[in-house]
């Protein structure tokens, strides 16, 4: 059923999440948290672990008012995707593809800039009168790991007040520190400007150079290497040479 190249739990991998960096008794502290305010809303709230890749979480609502089953949503954490079973499935598949390319977009930003985000979707559920209805979601970071990491996604899904009939899926982000709105339909991976230098220290990086090998290579010292490497992984995004040669070759700057 995969159309895509790459899929969401892959993009989720990159971050390389580990156990040492995130802490379930915070996740614990926010679950009671949601659990009143579900009773207060008349939304559909739900939590995806990125660490675990699974749900972790959704409000009673989506039984109440979309007809889920009240069993599978209170144990949703085994249920697989059991939340996407009632997307309409042409409407699953963009919103799949969509979420695919936005992923792509944040990674391709500094880790400081990843987690200010809100991605807003509107597509088409089925209710519990078994009619395909339009809902809107919003996602965004819910708790991040000690790295800064998203690890919590928090989203929340409440039916669409124009309920005009169509088959477009749409989507809108939001930045949440400026305000700003885009259309991802219009999202670029930025350019990435290496100097001489670093193309020349990233081309050797690939080739399997050491620091060493590669100062004797280009005559200037380690110290001098490794401050262009470092700078290669600011402005690649990345945390490592592997990732730093995988980001060069996606991008173009590596053949």
């Amino acid at each position: 059923m995969k159309s895509t190249e790459i899929t969401r739990e892959e993009m989720w991998a990159k971050q390389h999440l580990s156990a040492n960096e995130i802490d379930y008794a915070i996740w614990e502290q926010d679950k009671v948290v949601l659990q009143q305010m579900s009773k207060i809303s008349r939304s559909c709230s739900f939590v995806v672990d990125v660490y675990k890749y699974r749900y972790a979480f959704a409000s009673s609502n989506f039984a109440d008012i979309l007809g889920y089953d009240s069993r599978k949503i209170a144990t949703l954490e085994k249920q697989g995707d059991y939340l996407e079973s009632r997307f309409h499935p042409d409407d699953f598949a963009r919103l799949e593809q969509l979420q695919i390319n936005l992923s792509k977009f944040i990674y391709s930003l500094p880790h400081e800039q990843r987690n200010d985000y809100c991605n807003i979707y509107s597509f088409r559920l089925m209710n519990a009168k078994q009619q395909y209805i339009r809902v809107i979601s919003r996602q965004q970071v819910l708790e991040q790991s000690r790295n800064g990491k998203a690890w919590l996604i928090l989203g929340n899904i409440e039916i669409a007040p124009n309920q005009t009939e169509t088959d477009q899926v749409e989507c809108t982000v939001l930045n949440l520190k400026n305000g700003e709105m885009f259309s991802p339909t219009l999202v670029s991976i930025p350019r990435i400007h290496l100097t001489q230098r670093e193309l020349e220290i990233l081309q050797l990086i690939q080739k399997g150079l050491l620091s060493k090998e590669i100062a004797h290579n280009l005559c200037i010292s380690i110290h001098t290497v490794n401050i262009h490497r470092q700078n290669l992984l600011h402005k690649l995004g990345v945390q490592n040479s592997i990732e730093a040669i995988n980001a060069g070759l996606k991008s173009g700057i590596l053949s």
